[in-house]
């Protein structure tokens, strides 16, 4: 196959990966628990942005931007009624309730939509596909490395040029010194779920029209997510970008010139060795506890 076709396939697929992977360190930096449940918030943002293109007669900037705010909805609602009480609790304990959020935000989605697997229509059918001389290339993918793009480049100055921004940073790296100068801690914990769940969302509704649409659907994303960070380094906003992105190149091209019958394993196989070498990541830094 095409070397270009392939590269912006990888590039597309790792962009969602690295969507993924970027909730699940923003949570995990702030609040030092892995969301198991953020396959499912990616979920309801696709099946959130499918009623919604339905509702409005195929409008896709609608239901990104109601996916959007949904989700925010629901990560905020989901911090402040289950994870703000076992704040404090052991880590395994708060990870357990993640995972039975998992299985009811699948349930809730199972009720008005069954077990029936749904197509979500292309955000560009009238154009599937540009050709650059013998490279044929998805537009659903162009569309999807550029909605990253921005997605990134808005979150760094968020981070970096607002002020709540800053408080998340302070709060991230030290939330008891946050609290001693006045930053109110639970208010950050909500924003952060909120943008994480957010960012979740817009991957949902992107991965919904190539993976089709049903309530396990983010399962994968979860795991591929999950290994991104996990490569990247999952202290590290830019390695969770970095680890997606190298996943779903990686894949690609081993599904393309070795074997698709190994494609879905083989990133997991090179994350292996990478963490053999450098255990905290490609970007990870060693963290330091004074005992």
């Amino acid at each position: 196959m095409d070397v270009l076709t392939l590269f912006v396939a990888g590039l597309a697929n790792g962009s969602l990966y690295a969507l993924v992977a970027l909730g699940l360190v923003l949570i995990y930096k702030t609040q030092d628990v892995v969301n198991f449940a953020h396959g499912e918030l990616l979920m309801v943002g696709a099946f959130v942005g499918f009623t919604t293109l339905r509702a409005t007669g195929g409008s896709n900037l609608a239901a990104i931007f109601v996916a959007i705010l949904a989700g925010g909805l629901l990560g905020a609602f989901i911090e402040r009624i289950a994870l703000r009480p076992a704040l404090g609790q052991d880590h395994i304990k708060v990870a357990m309730l993640t995972v039975g959020l998992s299985f009811a935000l699948k349930g809730i989605a199972r009720l008005p939509f069954g077990k029936d697997i749904l197509t979500y229509p292309p955000l560009f059918a009238d154009h599937p596909s540009v050709h650059i001389g013998n490279s044929v290339i998805s537009t659903h993918s162009i569309a999807t490395i550029v909605l990253t793009i921005v997605l990134t480049v808005l979150l760094y100055f968020f981070f970096q040029a607002t002020s709540f921004g800053k408080q998340v940073r302070a709060t991230q790296q030290n939330a008891v010194g946050a609290r001693l100068v006045g930053i109110n801690p639970n208010r950050i914990f909500s924003v952060t779920w909120a943008l994480a769940a957010a960012i979740g969302a817009v991957a949902g509704v992107l991965a919904a029209p190539v993976t089709l649409l049903y309530p396990d659907m983010g399962v994968n994303f979860l795991l591929k997510g999950f290994a991104a960070a996990v490569l990247g380094g999952f202290y590290s906003v830019p390695g969770a970008i970095l680890g997606g992105i190298l996943m779903g190149v990686i894949e690609m091209f081993f599904g393309g010139y070795i074997s698709t019958a190994f494609q879905s394993i083989s990133a997991f196989c090179v994350i292996i060795l990478v963490l053999f070498i450098r255990p905290n990541g490609l970007l990870g830094k060693k963290l330091v506890e004074r005992v």
